[in-house]
């Protein structure tokens, strides 16, 4: 119950400042910051995510699927919590047998049953949430650590995390235990698109630019009731940006 009513606050306080989101279009009013934010996160992932991606990559694929799985399924009640807040209650039930289902016959997520079952991955975030409420996705940014965002989905990132009832499962003492499946989830992504990465941040005349088109692609993309959770941008997006620049020829 005090879970319930933090859930409440917070939906209250986001409406309170909300206000400031509500643009119809992206704005690029901080490049400058943006670009110099992007060099830090570039030399983050060049000195340490690109190398220990490495590392990670040589596990068995099959412990890689496993250990996919079993954050995807963590990430699942934030689903339920959003799709009940836009009001998509066919939605949240369906995350909600998608949980139940992995959690008990997939052991805690590790096996994606639900999916063999006809059950597949459907993913939302507050960021969606917002949408629904009418708020825009503001201005572009670039966050440390996380890269590109509007801020309508910076601030929906941070609710996500900060709202995700799993976290307030664990004590206080599991802090680090909390925040470590976002870390894993990097490792394993930097992992799975490294070669398109590397490939992207050598050939682009300007890679800052590159991957905000990239990104604000893909924020299209997602724009519907529904969108895949493992959705790839690196796959569909970077083709459909490379059909675009051969458009502008």
């Amino acid at each position: 119950m005090r879970y319930f009513y933090k859930y409440i606050s917070f939906l209250f306080l986001v409406l309170f400042i909300s206000n400031s989101l509500v643009i119809a279009e992206i704005n690029h009013d901080y490049e400058k910051t943006n670009r110099t934010i992007h060099n830090f996160n570039d030399a983050i992932d060049q000195n340490f995510l690109k190398p220990t991606s490495k590392v990670y990559g040589i596990l068995p694929n099959f412990v890689e699927t496993g250990i996919s799985n079993a954050i995807s399924n963590i990430n699942e009640p934030s689903n339920i919590l959003n799709y009940l807040t836009q009001g998509n209650i066919p939605s949240g039930a369906y995350s909600l047998s998608r949980f139940l289902v992995n959690s008990t016959i997939g052991l805690v997520g590790l096996f994606d049953v639900a999916s063999n079952i006809g059950l597949e991955k459907n993913a939302t975030d507050f960021g969606k949430t917002l949408e629904t409420w009418g708020i825009g996705e503001g201005q572009f940014l670039v966050v440390p650590f996380l890269g590109p965002r509007t801020s309508r989905h910076f601030f929906g990132t941070i609710v996500d995390i900060a709202l995700n009832p799993v976290r307030y499962a664990l004590k206080d003492e599991d802090t680090i235990i909390s925040f470590s499946p976002s870390i894993v989830y990097a490792l394993s992504e930097r992992s799975r698109n490294g070669d398109t990465i590397d490939n992207l941040r050598e050939t682009s005349i300007d890679y800052y630019s590159t991957l905000r088109s990239i990104y604000l692609q893909s924020r299209e993309i997602n724009n519907v009731d529904n969108f895949e959770e493992d959705q790839d941008i690196f796959e569909s997006d970077l083709e459909e940006f490379y059909e675009s620049e051969d458009d502008k020829k």
